[in-house]
């Protein structure tokens, strides 16, 4: 039996190239897409929508009947950034003001930097001190949205981690404080290095009561 002709050498790299090729182009396809991601963000915001509208929410009873939902803005994949987390080599905690008067300790982790559209942002981590080492990192942030159509007292945003050098923030998933929600609860007010001049058009926007 006769054996089949092997192929050239430079055909048999110009054919695991494009095997190659093709399967990189494959993988890309079948990667979770931006309309996935937005449908992620959408049912998030409904659940917690949902939630705010249960008895045991931190709506006090009378605020829940005038409650008329949740705003947001529209989803932006623009806004979610994986960046890179500069952890702090001693890592310090500070006490922060609270709406309420008081303070809070909350340690800071580290700094990253968000390439916003209008130029990039240098915001600092911070770790609530009661959290463990690998607890949640968060950043308590303002921008000129607040008052007018964002709470006043700015907002937060939980990150991702992906690795141990690099972090997602993702601004779609912002999220008012408790006390916009019910004056009574005490919420952290972002520090004077996590405001943004910019507006972060992402995320959620004032609650709406109605009378």
């Amino acid at each position: 039996m006769s054996r089949p002709p092997s192929c050239p050498r430079m055909m048999c790299a110009r054919v695991l190239l494009l095997l190659s090729v093709t399967g990189l182009v494959l993988a890309c396809e079948t990667g979770p897409s931006s309309g996935d991601y937005e449908q992620a963000v959408m049912q998030d915001r409904v659940q917690r929508d949902m939630q705010m509208r249960e008895k045991e929410s931190v709506l006090p009873p009378g605020r829940r009947e005038a409650f008329r939902g949740l705003n947001f803005y529209e989803v932006d994949p623009a806004y979610r950034y994986t960046v890179p987390l500069r952890r702090f080599e001693t890592p310090d905690t500070v006490m922060i003001p609270e709406s309420t008067g008081d303070l809070r300790p909350q340690q800071r982790v580290g700094e990253v930097t968000v390439p916003l559209p209008e130029g990039p942002e240098e915001l600092v981590v911070f770790r609530g001190e009661g959290d463990t080492p690998r607890g949640r990192l968060w950043i308590p942030f303002a921008d000129s949205t607040n008052r007018h159509a964002t709470y006043k007292g700015g907002r937060y945003v939980d990150l991702t981690s992906t690795d141990s050098d690099s972090v997602v923030v993702d601004f779609n998933r912002a999220y008012n404080p408790t006390c916009a929600y019910n004056p009574d609860f005490a919420c952290p007010l972002p520090p004077p290095e996590n405001r943004i001049a910019v507006p972060v058009a992402a995320g959620e926007k004032r609650p709406t009561f109605g009378g």
